[in-house]
């Protein structure tokens, strides 16, 4: 069995483009993938993306995708034993290392992916569509009851914040104040960038980071899906009076699942059972009324 955490974001079309239909995107996608195989696969800057359509939906039923991070030729891995040490591994030159996740789209707003150590985000979905099919959506993420609480109760005074960034090129909104950081800190050739600030331990205890920084905290927790790789908030809890940490990147509205194998692929799970269990959390969650207590930052940042 295969550990795995399905986890739901709120999906909408991008303002000022048009309406974003998951059901007419995936017929129309599945119609080119059938006249050019190559149309599923986007390589930009030797980043290699492909997403295939498992199922079109239609009705109340989600469009389900398949979506894979590859591994051009100066990334693939190798082999090792002991015996001989290291080696290539044997692929035909129309053949990739792969990484995957598939994502269920239901048309009321919801979505969710399974999410092991190596998935692929939903950023790269959003960015194939953009890129091979000029359409824009959004993803959102979900938090949870208690994360939620944390940050309100925090709000205004917090204290520090670590962020991994990626390539801004695969963010579908804009950076805000935190697009500076690229050039300033890392120069825009690199893929990502890690950052860290803060009023430090033994800082001042009545010093806070500034609002605005704080609401650019919030907007890049909105983004998470496109634009972070990481991302921790610690400030001072007003219910508390100490100093709380929320993970915006692990404390979201999830499932942890076990997942049965491909006896072909055993570090793969069977496609079937993922999409089955993404349906089950999905209807779990809509019939405990779930989505309506859940939170995105934006919404926080909004109050």
């Amino acid at each position: 069995m295969l550990k795995r955490k399905l986890v739901f974001y709120r999906w909408a079309s991008m303002a000022g483009r048009d309406t974003f239909d998951p059901f007419a995107v995936a017929r129309r996608l599945t119609q080119e993938i059938a006249a050019d195989s190559s149309y599923q696969m986007v390589d930009k800057d030797g980043v290699i993306t492909a997403v295939e359509v498992v199922e079109p939906g239609g009705g109340a039923d989600p469009v389900n995708f398949r979506v894979l991070a590859l591994r051009g030729m100066e990334d693939r891995p190798f082999k090792w034993d002991p015996d001989s040490s290291i080696g290539p591994i044997s692929l035909l030159s129309n053949e990739y290392p792969a990484d995957a996740t598939h994502i269920s789209i239901w048309p009321d707003g919801y979505c969710a992916h399974d999410m092991g150590r190596y998935s692929p985000r939903l950023s790269r979905l959003s960015f194939f569509l953009r890129q091979r099919m000029r359409e824009f959506v959004s993803f959102d993420p979900l938090y949870d009851e208690d994360a939620f609480r944390k940050l309100r109760e925090m709000a205004g005074q917090f204290r520090s914040f670590d962020l991994a960034m990626t390539k801004p090129e695969y963010a579908s909104r804009p950076r805000g104040t935190f697009g500076h950081l690229w050039p300033a800190v890392a120069g825009e050739e690199l893929p990502s960038v890690r950052v860290s600030m803060g009023m430090g331990r033994y800082g001042p205890k009545d010093r806070y980071i500034d609002q605005h920084i704080e609401d650019e905290l919030l907007t890049l927790a909105a983004q998470a899906s496109d634009l972070l790789t990481g991302m921790v908030v610690r400030g001072r809890s007003k219910r508390t009076n100490r100093v709380e940490e929320v993970n915006l990147l692990t404390d979201r509205l999830s499932v942890d699942v076990d997942l049965p194998q491909r006896s072909d692929i055993p570090s793969t799970p069977e496609v079937s059972s993922v999409f089955y269990e993404l349906e089950q959390a999905y209807k779990d969650f809509k019939r405990r009324e779930v989505f309506e207590t859940a939170s995105t930052a934006e919404l926080m940042r909004k109050e």
